[in-house]
């Protein structure tokens, strides 16, 4: 006796299929909404962090993009001045 498909697969094989009768455009369509769904998704679990956590986030990431500009500008700085002595 078969098993039956789990419901995750029929809704892939049904993608799928209705995915490759439709003309090029429209599969195009299909992939920039799930893209598009995708990005929600990742907006909502951002907007489900407490107000702690983000602020620990923005503080960890506004320091490590400090501290890359900073020794990039540094090294921008000196090629700057190697190009005016040329």
């Amino acid at each position: 006796m078969a098993m039956p498909e789990k419901p995750t697969t029929t809704i892939h094989s049904q993608l799928l299929e209705i995915l490759s009768q439709l003309p090029l455009s429209f599969q195009e369509e299909v992939l920039n909404f799930a893209i598009s769904l995708q990005k929600k998704k990742l907006t909502q679990h951002w907007d489900a962090i407490s107000d702690v956590e983000a602020a620990a986030l923005k503080t960890e990431f506004a320091d490590e993009d400090l501290d890359f500009a900073e020794s990039v500008l540094t090294d921008y700085f000196s090629q700057l001045q190697q190009e005016d002595a040329v």
